[in-house]
């Protein structure tokens, strides 16, 4: 599985709730589109706590160690995303606003090729891996 492109959002001088929202919608645009290294929602979620955003799922997923599941981690943050009004409604929404963030990435880079570079090389492991899966159920069903 591959990280986003983009390092999360600078940290402002002052983080508040509003702080972790944001970061939550990117990083629930990044789950959806397979984009996200789920090994990394952890340390995020310690920092939404940090932020003031406090809830029992946000907690959970602070407290996860390197015991709990990928998928554990990735349902927590969609049902965070989605108590937070931050959810979206179908794919395209999601890669629109990734791909907001990439273009954003790339007008303040130094190298805005190597960021178009991974935007590019994500979405053809998500492209790649979707195709794998799908051949590996059909295969399965014979």
């Amino acid at each position: 599985m591959t990280s986003t492109p983009t390092e999360p959002s600078p940290v402002p001088a002052v983080r508040t709730p509003e702080t972790a929202v944001d970061e939550i919608r990117h990083s629930e645009a990044a789950r959806m589109l397979g984009l996200l290294d789920p090994a990394t929602l952890s340390a995020r979620a310690e920092q939404w706590l940090a932020d003031g955003l406090d809830s029992a799922n946000v907690r959970a997923l602070a407290h996860t160690d390197g015991g709990a599941s990928d998928g554990v981690r990735l349902a927590l943050l969609a049902e965070i995303a989605a108590e937070n009004d931050v959810h979206f409604t179908n794919t395209a929404e999601a890669r629109a606003l990734h791909a907001r963030d990439v273009i954003a990435a790339m007008a303040t880079s130094a190298n805005p090729t190597a960021v178009a570079m991974t935007f590019s090389n994500n979405y053809t492991d998500e492209v790649s891996s979707n195709i794998s899966r799908a051949i590996g159920r059909l295969l399965r069903r014979r």
